[in-house]
């Protein structure tokens, strides 16, 4: 028999190839996206000890050669223990999202605008040019020409859309979170309770956040959530200079959703209330605790129920616990936000989310409701929507790395002492570098 590939096999590795020739800021498959709540969380070295740049790295001779490739030695095993091993595509300094940073935003970008040229920035060892040299070997390719701008693989948009695809896909997941959840509470108050009931909420917010995640997951991670946007960065090493921009991409997808859904149900609004009444239809677009129940239990209701959410999130992003399969994180997150707000959604109408209640109350605002929904329960969004979430998260995260987590990366597992002396080693070259020292 012949063992030579099938005519059709051949065909779509070849579109495959020439696919991925035009359009080089593609991701290929399996690659690691960092951190995002659709998968478990990257182990990210951090508070380490500054690299020598100058250590010399032997290259193993070529096979081909007959020469063996030494044993390592012990010491440099030792080495290679002390220090935590990232995943697979992720530096010590950043995760593998920050890889693309470099390789996508930085280099290819500013190289196509500014000349024209679509240059290839890597080559696989396995793959062979049309004549059938190896592609890893460092020749001329046709395709470092100036390009014309009609020859350009992507327009003006696509290369924005690149430098700016995190906000956009975290502004999107928050849209499309909102849009679902206040829709179908506006679906079940204006009908009366004949187009749903109150259960039927629960499960609006909870598929929500699930369909969410599978949008915004492999692009900026999904976490739709300011609280735990800042519980990640502090115990689990996410870039802390990107918590201003999602937090401003999830209130105003928010926004933009709850709006969305306002202007929809905005006929049957004005039909059941003759007017937009914060009392009525105002309580299924934020939250609002309700009027007899006391300050602290509206607080610690928020406050635990967050905290069980940040603590669960954790733990299904947690590669050394018994994470979902693959696939499956978010529906499994969007069944634990259904079952929060189920079991504790009636005090505050299960908020456990900072963006979830000030979008919509700003798309309240912005669609004709009252200003005094943000002073009602003594600036409840301050206070029950803000304050409250953001202290239980962090309370969750700690609790479950003081019962279970074992990685460096958490502050929990850190050695105070090394982390005082790694940031005065930090500061010096910081200083030395700038030119104070």
């Amino acid at each position: 028999m012949s063992n030579a590939t099938p005519q059709p096999t051949r065909q779509i590795a070849r579109q495959s190839t020439r696919y991925k020739q035009q359009n080089p800021w593609t991701q290929e498959e399996g690659q690691n996206s960092g951190f995002s709540l659709a998968g478990t969380f990257p182990h990210k070295v951090r508070w380490q000890k500054p690299q020598n740049s100058d250590r010399k790295v032997e290259v193993a001779e070529d096979e081909e050669k007959g020469e063996a490739e030494p044993a390592p030695q012990v010491s440099a095993a030792n080495e290679q223990g002390d220090q935590q091993t990232p995943h697979s595509g992720e530096d010590s300094e950043e995760t593998a999202v920050d890889e693309d940073d470099c390789k996508f935003a930085e280099e290819d970008v500013e190289s196509q605008s500014s000349s024209g040229r679509s240059t290839p920035k890597k080559r696989r060892l396995d793959a062979f040019a049309p004549n059938h040299t190896p592609a890893g070997a460092v020749v001329e390719r046709s395709d470092t020409k100036e390009l014309p701008p009609s020859e350009r693989p992507f327009n003006e948009w696509a290369r924005l859309r690149i430098k700016f695809h995190r906000p956009l896909a975290e502004f999107l997941g928050a849209l499309i979170f909102a849009f679902i959840g206040c829709g179908g509470d506006l679906a079940v108050v204006t009908s009366q309770q004949n187009a749903g009931t109150l259960y039927s909420t629960y499960w609006n917010w909870g598929f929500g956040i699930m369909f969410a995640i599978y949008v915004a997951g492999g692009g900026s991670g999904g976490f739709i959530n300011p609280a735990l946007t800042v519980m990640l960065s502090l115990f689990r090493g996410f870039p802390a200079r990107r918590v201003p921009t999602y937090i401003l991409a999830q209130v105003t997808g928010c926004f933009v959703g709850a709006l969305l859904a306002v202007g929809i149900y905005l006929d049957h609004i004005y039909h059941l209330d003759g007017g937009l009444i914060p009392d009525s239809t105002g309580l299924y677009l934020y939250t609002q605790p309700k009027p007899w129940v006391s300050a602290a239990t509206t607080f610690f209701t928020e406050f635990l129920g967050t905290a069980v959410l940040g603590c669960c999130i954790l733990a299904l992003g947690d590669s050394g616990n018994s994470p979902p399969g693959a696939g499956m994180h978010a529906f499994v997150i969007g069944l634990l936000v259904q079952v929060l707000v189920m079991s504790f959604g009636y005090t505050t109408h299960g908020c456990f989310n900072p963006a979830r209640d000030l979008g919509p109350r700003l798309a309240a605002m912005a669609a004709g409701y009252p200003t005094s929904l943000f002073t009602a329960s003594n600036n409840y969004w301050i206070w029950g929507a803000w304050a409250a979430p953001m202290c239980g998260a962090l309370a969750g995260a700690l609790m479950y790395d003081l019962c279970i987590f074992r990685g460096g990366e958490s502050p929990v597992n850190f050695s105070y002492t090394r982390y005082k002396l790694e940031g005065r080693k930090g500061l010096r070259a910081w200083l030395r570098q700038a030119g104070y020292l």
